[in-house]
C-alpha cells in the first residue's frame, strides 16, 4: 500500500476545507484546521483528511451537538487531534 496521498483526494481536501476552515477557526479552543494525511497510530496512511486541533479534546457526549465537528464532509473524513498553538519563532 502507497502511503503517499493521491493528488485527487488533497485537492478535494482542500476545497471541503475552505469552505468550513473561517467557522471552525472562530470555535473556543481550535488551534488550527488543515488538510492532513491520515494516520494509523504513528503511521501515516496515504489517506487525505482534514485535522481539526484544539487545546483540550473532550469526549462526543461532552460537546454540545451544535458544536461537534463532523465525521467526514462528504468523502472526506475529519479527525480531531488534541495540541497547543504554535510558539512563536524567535529569529
Amino acid at each position: 500500500m502507497s502511503t503517499e496521498p493521491d493528488p485527487a483526494s488533497t485537492e478535494a481536501a482542500q476545497s471541503a476545507l475552505e469552505e468550513v476552515a473561517q467557522e471552525w477557526m472562530a470555535r473556543s479552543g481550535v488551534v488550527s484546521v488543515e488538510v492532513a494525511r491520515r494516520r494509523d497510530g504513528d503511521v501515516p496512511t496515504g489517506e487525505v483528511g482534514i485535522r481539526v486541533t484544539v487545546t483540550n479534546k473532550l469526549a462526543p457526549d461532552d460537546v454540545p451537538a451544535d458544536e461537534l465537528f463532523p465525521e467526514s464532509l462528504g468523502d472526506i473524513p475529519v479527525d480531531v487531534v488534541e495540541g497547543r498553538p504554535p510558539e512563536p519563532q524567535l529569529g
